[in-house]
């Protein structure tokens, strides 16, 4: 994939930059991927590689931009390990710089890794200490130990710290470890087959004020009927200080993945099953600073969107990365983009597959850099997206000055040619399908690097033309309407005032 950044190009757009006395300063955010971070041997066990995992450091002296990784990785003679890869640049490239290995009880480090960086001082434990949890397991599971590991040098070194759980063997293993720090406490989620009178498989947690010694064990999704598994917690603190917490359903009519919201992550109303977002399997869920929560399963290729704190829509919209089992979502602070990082499931091609981990970056809206209106000469309105939905597919069109965030992008230039990228819905501007034709409406999409999303910038004194790279026609607004929500389209350039535009910095 061609690397897009966002600097200056043609001296056509500088000229017209020029003339309206704007700069546009070059961009943090580089797009990338999707790349590959580890392909498992042929002579991997099993599946060879699972359930990645990333933290960006923000709390232990690091430069923005570091972030680590992790996964299982498997091995037919044991010996297992949580290899550890750094990144500097964002999440662009990638360095193995250390493994977790298992040091307390001699059977590997196998299943469920998961990073952490504590935000706050717990126990002797200062504020950027980066734990991992996981379990410690033979190949067949008969021996298992939710473990705690921890660095203080960024992930270059590890050292034991603590056992949270013991599994009784492979008749009642435990699972898919994730750590929070709230209420001043650690605290560790995990799903529990231990109970297997009561429920099949339930969520709980523990608590630690030292993360050496752990409280009982807190159900926080119990079944009562005992044939469900709900599994895979993951738990946010969304805008408005709630937490919310996803997880899968196993058993259930079309496995189907839950959430339920709390005002403490401490108690969750066990018996409440939730309500479900989609069906699949193997959900995932982080929160933007702007509030935005975003989520995936297994079940879609998709990203889902809410916007209102877990009540209403979870909108579906496209990312280039594939679907995959534990499909992680990290939000980088340095671009304000969003690290995907993703492999296949333990159970596809007969459980033999030798996975391969994947990673790329995509811009869900408010991303790092400069943004621009774009407004039209005859009406005087501005560039933005119908309703402004966060959807691929949406029309464009022009409306009054609202100050809107899809009436705000990005002007990414490469080799003369621009993109613009919509800083409500992180989409780039270009052509329904893709077409040629006079007339076709100007809508919103992933950003693929098709040759329909990408523009040439043509002066005309202090204005521009937008002209479109795949069809040679430019843009304008349909019919010359001097409307709110009038479309936007592309059309052969006849010199009229609605094909000219100017670019105003926000």
């Amino acid at each position: 994939m061609t690397t897009t950044v966002r600097r200056l190009g043609t001296s056509a757009l500088a000229a017209a930059l020029a003339a309206l006395a704007l700069v546009i300063a070059p961009l943090p955010a580089l797009a990338y991927g999707p790349s590959t971070l580890y392909s498992s041997p042929q002579d991997a066990y099993r599946y060879g590689a699972l359930y990645p995992k990333t933290v960006e450091l923000q709390h232990s002296g690091s430069t923005n931009g570091t972030l680590l990784a992790t996964h299982e990785q498997t091995s037919a003679n044991g010996g297992n390990v949580f290899p550890v890869y750094r990144s500097t640049d964002n999440g662009a490239t990638w360095n193995r710089i250390s493994q977790i290995a298992d040091t307390r009880n001699g059977i590997g480090n196998n299943n469920g890794a998961f990073l952490y960086e504590l935000p706050q001082q717990i126990g002797n434990m200062a504020a950027g200490t980066v734990l991992a949890a996981g379990l410690s397991s033979t190949n067949d599971y008969s021996q298992m130990y939710l473990e705690m590991y921890k660095s203080i040098d960024q992930g270059r070194t590890w050292s034991y710290v603590s056992r949270i759980a013991s599994g009784a063997g492979s008749d009642k293993p435990i699972w898919e470890p994730f750590i929070l720090v709230a209420n001043g406490k650690l605290i560790v989620y995990y799903s529990d087959e231990r109970d297997k009178a009561n429920q099949n498989q339930k969520i709980v947690h523990q608590t630690s004020t030292d993360g050496i010694n752990w409280g009982p064990v807190v159900n926080d999704v119990a079944s009562t009927d005992t044939n469900l598994r709900p599994g895979m917690p993951v738990v946010s603190r969304m805008a408005d200080g709630r937490y919310l917490m996803t997880y899968e359903v196993v058993n259930a009519p079309g496995l189907p993945n839950n959430f339920k919201i709390s005002s403490n992550p401490e108690y969750w109303n066990a018996t409440d099953l939730g309500s479900t977002i989609d069906y699949g399997g193997s959900p995932y869920n982080i929160v933007l600073p702007n509030g935005k929560i975003l989520y995936n399963s297994y079940g879609s290729g998709d990203v889902r969107v809410n916007t209102g704190n877990g009540a209403g829509a979870w909108t579906p919209v496209k990312v280039k990365e594939a679907g995959g089992y534990s499909r992680t979502l990290q939000y980088v602070h340095a671009t304000g983009r969003v690290l995907i990082v993703t492999c296949p499931g333990f159970f596809e091609n007969g459980g033999n597959n030798k996975n391969v981990i994947t990673y790329g970056d995509e811009d869900f809206g408010n991303s790092a850099g400069d943004y621009y209106k774009i407004v039209n000469r005859a009406s005087g309105k501005v560039l933005g997206v119908l309703g402004g939905a966060l959807t691929d597919g949406t029309g464009a069109v022009q409306w009054s000055d609202t100050g809107s965030a899809d009436q705000a992008w990005h002007v990414t230039t490469t080799n003369g040619q621009t993109v613009f990228g919509n800083r409500g819905s992180g989409r780039a501007l270009g052509v329904l399908e893709g077409s040629r034709s006079a007339g076709s409406s100007a809508v919103q999409w992933l950003d693929s690097g098709a040759a329909d999303q990408k523009w040439r910038m043509v002066t005309v004194g202090s204005y521009m033309k937008i002209q479109n790279v795949n069809s040679g026609l430019v843009l304008g607004v349909d019919a010359g309407s001097a409307a709110d929500g009038a479309k936007i389209v592309q059309w052969s350039d006849d010199g009229s005032l609605n094909q000219q535009w100017q670019l105003v910095k926000v």
